[in-house]
């Protein structure tokens, strides 16, 4: 939420990159940990996450970051932030609805390829 207040559930953002950039660390934990902070009131606030567990609960979310981020002069942080706040909303309400299903992973398993893996396929990485 704030560098003093912290969301609940209790929610710990992991990075999946590592990038030595002062920029992209101050936009990763202000923006994005931000709105991370807000996709899971968001939750509580729908009754997707009960109010009366969020005490006893915690999330693990973990974060792609383009590093060319850092980069980017015209970076819009309200669009940033409206990205990552719909993303984790999303992300925690197929959780909690066991979305998708374990029927469904298996039976499609051989059908679901993940966009960089195919990109590599492709020869475009």
């Amino acid at each position: 939420m704030n560098t003093d207040i912290m969301v609940k559930p209790a929610t710990l953002m992991i990075s999946k990159v590592t990038v030595d950039n002062t920029r992209y660390t101050n936009i990763l934990m202000g923006t994005v940990q931000g709105a991370i902070a807000n996709g899971v009131l968001d939750s509580v606030r729908d009754g997707t996450i009960d109010k009366n567990k969020a005490n006893d609960l915690g999330i693990i979310v973990s974060v792609w970051l383009n590093p060319s981020v850092s980069k980017d002069d015209s970076l819009d942080h309200k669009i940033l932030f409206d990205i990552h706040r719909k993303a984790t909303y999303q992300a925690i309400k197929k959780a909690m609805n066991n979305e998708p299903s374990i029927d469904w992973l298996l039976e499609n398993q051989d059908n679901i390829v993940h966009k960089y893996y195919q990109m590599g396929l492709d020869g475009k990485i």
